[in-house]
Order: C-alpha cells, then structure tokens, then sequence
C-alpha cells in the first residue's frame, strides 16, 4: 500500500517516524495480525491468544482548516516599477552622472550628451523667429505716410505724361491725314501713349492700395509664418532640453550601458531604473488550486539566505494562460520590499493562504494511505482495525478534509495502523493532539 501522491509532499517531514511506524505495523502483524482473525467457535480463544498492535490515534473532528499551498517561485520587477531610459536625440555622452547601483530620484540627472549641435539649432530658430515677427509688426501697421505721398505723386506724373502724349497725338493726327506725317511714327506714338495709360493705371491702383491699408489675407499669412517659426523653436529647445537624460521614477541604477564619449542613437536604452519598495513574485499554481487562488490572496515568501525571515503579501495578478505541458497558471504576487533587501531574479518559497472552511471534518494527514490509487483509512473500532475509503479534500500541511468515508468522533490510526488486517486488535499508545493553525512552520 502506498501513500497517496496529494499527501506526498505533507508527510516528507514524517519519513523518520513512518519507518517506524511501519516497523510497529510489521512487529504487531508478526505477533498476531498476519492472519485473519477466525471466525466460528475459535474466534474467542484465538483473540486471546493475538498480541494487540500499538497505535497512535486521532480523532476526525469539525475544525476551522486553513489549507495552504506551499510553492517555489522567482522574484520579479514590476512592470510598472520599472523604466528603460533612452535617449530622445542622437549623441555623444558628454557626461556620467550616476554610477550602477545608485539610488536616484525623479528627475535626477543620469547622462548628458553633447549639447553644442542642439544650442546652434536654438539660436537659428530663434533668428528666424524674430524676422518673422518684424515682418508681421510691419503688416499691421500698415504703409508710412511717405509711402502713400510717393505713390500718389508717381500717379500724378503719370497722368501728365498720358496728357502730354494725348495731346501730341492729336496734333499729329492732322498731319498724317494730310500725309505729312509718317503713318509708321504716328503707331510708334500711339503705342507709347497705350504704355503710359497702362502705368498710369497701375499707379493708380497702387495708391488705392496704400490708402487702404494692409490686406487681412497677408497679415494671416504673416502670423502662419511667425507661428511655425516659434514652433520650430520650442522643437530646437526641447531638442536641447533632450540631451539632459534624467530618470523618470525613483529608483535604483540596476543597469547603465553609456560609457563617456559614446555614441548613443535615439531609442537606444542607456540605463534601467527599478524601484525596489515592491517586487512581484511569479509563481506557477498548479490547475487544481488555481480556482482558489483570487486577487488578494495572502501569500508569505522566505529566502534560504535570509533563514528566519518572512515577507507578507497579496496576490496581484492573475495570468491569463495555462502551461501546455502541465497546465499550471502563472501568478503574481506583491510583496513589500522597504530595505531593498530583495532582488529580481532571487529564488523564493511561497505559500499561498487559501480561503478558510469552516467546520471542515478533518484528521492528521498521517492517517490517509493509498490503497491502488485510492485514499484509505484504519479505523479503530471496539480496540479493532478497519480499513476505509475516503474522499479527501483540502489540506493543511497537518490536517487533511475528509469529505465522505468518516464521521465526527471516529478514530483513526496515525500511526501503527498501516497495513492492518480488518478486526486486528489494537492498543491505544496516545492520541495526536489536533492542528493549531498558527503553529504551521514554514517549509
């Protein structure tokens, strides 16, 4: 008969006291348990003459159980804990301000690259901002007044030659009706009249201009020139602002890949900020116990380094995928970390606080053994043995839930009943005194 695979890892502290126990089991089948008892007249004088096997017992009781589910797992950043630094603008490091394993501060200064390229950027789009400005002051002020004298003066001088040319037109029209004039001198003059009608017109028209001011549509166009100007500056600035790398979070240097002089390319990462006041531990649950396990679940982990030491928690985050080979979800849990004593990357035991069950019928896990599979029990009955099936449920690492096969006040052999013939009699050694919840030492 074997143990059941559920209570394997409950009962590795008890291997000592089993082989013992078994030893017992053997000594009392030796002295009067190898063989059924008989049945029949017989039976009376042959249970005198049979050697009662020690055992210890338990009693199946109502108690409170608090299962837990003892795990290893690895401790973990927490993704939003922890930021990969990278430049915005390409750059030589100019400057080292932190070294790996310092602890920093938002917005403390980690690197600083080569400001000199993005300083000229400023300054041109600082120049080209303030002509763009002029040239829109200029608009909507309008045209000086000597503008508009000058244009009206050129109009007027326009006009008189446009007279005078008439004028001389005319006269020379009756000569060329009387054929003293030259017909192809007379189109000469008519053309240059036609030239200086056009200039008129458009000095005119210039003068109409300036007296009336500024177009709106080229004050508009003025502005759009000055806003992308002043948007191509604040673009230089932050450039600049750019090559001061600070760190976003407060945290620990854990890495820092920049070294004085290099060249770093934009999205390049230089350095890893953590902050180490909480980590995650990832756990994997297996499937039979995931549906237990809920947001907020208390978890406590120990490190074999720090012996003695425990770290409370909750469960954080649930995964949203089983394993394909064995079908364990990966978990998350919270721990605090106020020392910074605790790394990613460190090994860790876990134990999970499943919900409570309230009167919960339970014995010792000891009592259970495996029968081809099947979880078993030896009874005692009247100083008898007796093999039972039973259903089990949750477990402690003490106390395992009986759900069918026992009942309240049943003894039940923890120890020295193992492999006991049905109605071979016993002697009561003591009773294992029931699980106190508190007491459940940590693996």
């Amino acid at each position: 008969m074997k143990r059941s695979p559920i209570l394997t890892h409950a009962c590795s502290q008890q291997t000592g006291r089993m082989l013992l126990v078994l030893l017992a089991s053997s000594a009392g089948l030796m002295a009067g348990c190898s063989d059924p008892p008989p049945s029949g007249p017989d039976a009376t004088a042959s249970a005198e003459t049979t050697q009662p096997v020690p055992v210890h017992v338990a009693t199946a009781q109502r108690v409170t159980l608090r299962p837990t589910l003892d795990l290893v797992g690895q401790m973990v950043a927490i993704p939003e804990r922890t930021a990969v630094v990278s430049p915005q603008v390409g750059g030589w490091v100019q400057k080292l301000a932190v070294v790996e394993g310092q602890q920093v501060a938002e917005d403390d200064v980690l690197v600083e690259l080569d400001p000199r390229s993005a300083q000229t950027a400023v300054h041109r789009a600082q120049a080209v901002v303030a002509e763009k400005k002029a040239a829109l002051e200029l608009l909507k002020k309008g045209y000086l007044p000597e503008e508009i004298a000058a244009a009206r003066k050129a109009a007027e001088q326009a006009a008189a030659t446009v007279d005078g040319l008439r004028g001389e037109l005319t006269a020379l029209k009756g000569l060329l009706d009387r054929q003293e004039f030259s017909p192809v001198l007379y189109q000469t003059k008519a053309k240059t009249l036609q030239a200086a009608e056009a200039a008129l017109a458009s000095a005119q028209e210039r003068v109409k201009l300036l007296e009336a001011g500024t177009r709106p549509e080229r004050v508009d166009q003025a502005r759009s020139l000055l806003d992308a100007a002043q948007a191509d500056l604040e673009q230089a600035r932050l450039a600049l602002e750019w090559c001061t790398i600070s760190s976003p979070i407060d945290g620990m240097v854990v890495q820092l890949l920049a070294r004085q002089g290099q060249y770093f390319d934009r999205a390049i990462p230089l350095a890893t900020i953590i902050d180490l006041t909480e980590l995650f531990v990832k756990l994997r649950v297996p499937r039979s116990g995931f549906g237990k396990v809920q947001p907020g679940t208390r978890v406590e982990v120990r490190l074999d380094s720090l012996p003695g030491k425990t770290f409370a928690g909750s469960v954080a985050r649930l995964g949203g995928q089983a394993d394909l080979a064995t079908g364990n979800m990966i978990v998350y849990a919270r721990i605090k970390n106020p020392a910074q004593i605790l790394r990613p990357g460190f090994s860790c035991k876990i134990r999970l606080w499943l919900p409570e069950i309230a009167a919960a019928l339970a014995i010792p896990i000891a009592a259970v053994a495996d029968r081809s599979g099947t979880p078993v029990v030896t009874v005692i009955q009247d100083h008898q043995a007796k093999e039972v099936e039973v259903q089990v449920g949750a477990q402690t690492r003490a106390q395992v839930e009986i759900l069918r096969g026992l009942s309240a006040g049943t003894l039940v052999a923890t120890s020295g009943g193992y492999g006991l013939p049905p109605g071979c009699p016993v002697r009561i050694l003591g009773s294992d005194s029931p699980e106190k919840p508190a007491s459940q030492a940590f693996p």
